[in-house]
């Protein structure tokens, strides 16, 4: 009697990262998948929710978080920098879009907003440290600062603030709001961006293997189309 051999389950990989990050990992992560016949599943939604699947021991197998993060935590190993991602600036939907095209007209926009969102830097996210940090340069001392907790789009959806900082890509994908463009880049409003194999990871070959696609040069257009500034770009 013959017995016909059950082909070998296909390789999976479980990837999260925060929102900032999902397009352009969403995208690559259709290419590898096409490439190789490993699937890959991108997820993870806020920051926190990464590092509660991250502590929790949750089936994970890469992640991709802010540098400063990736450095703090002992439950990713491996760490590869990817690129940057810049901080944005957006107005509600239908509003009127402010030129920031230099630091004289940026810093006008601000100073002339009724309310100026970004996440609270109290909540521990990258991105709110850096623009807190550069908002208390003395030439932005009158923007009427609107701290919040999560989303700072959501200060401009409650009328508490009439324009939003935050991750540009989140901008860019939310059909409420209209993007102006990232701040200039004199004031060094971006967040750098790594990837690291998760500790519990039970496909460290795969998930390495999908980590140096990520950083394949041949990729850095799809990087840059989603968001994210690769290394020597």
């Amino acid at each position: 009697m013959c017995w016909l051999a059950a082909p070998a389950s296909a390789a999976s990989l479980t990837v999260l990262a925060p929102a900032s990050a999902t397009p352009g990992l969403q995208a690559l992560a259709t290419q590898f998948s096409a490439k190789t016949g490993t699937t890959v599943t991108v997820g993870g939604g806020g920051r926190d929710k990464v590092f509660q699947a991250l502590n929790s021991g949750a089936s994970v197998d890469v992640v991709v978080l802010p540098t400063s993060d990736l450095i703090e935590t002992p439950r990713a190993t491996g760490m590869t920098p990817l690129g940057h991602i810049p901080v944005g600036v957006g107005v509600k939907a239908g509003a009127k879009v402010p030129d920031i095209s230099t630091p004289e007209k940026f810093r006008a926009a601000l100073l002339a907003a009724k309310g100026v969102a970004y996440a609270d830097p109290k909540a521990g996210t990258s991105a709110g440290k850096i623009i807190d940090q550069f908002l208390s340069a003395p030439e932005f001392a009158h923007v009427k600062r609107v701290p919040v907790q999560g989303l700072a789009v959501t200060a401009l959806s409650s009328g508490q603030a009439d324009i939003a900082l935050q991750m540009l890509p989140e901008l860019a994908a939310n059909k409420d709001v209209a993007l102006a463009g990232p701040v200039p880049d004199i004031y060094g409003a971006s967040v750098d961006f790594s990837a690291a194999i998760a500790v519990q990871t039970v496909s460290a070959v795969d998930a390495y293997a999908f980590i140096s696609f990520l950083t394949d040069p041949q990729n850095a257009a799809t990087w840059k189309s989603n968001g994210l500034a690769p290394l020597g770009h």
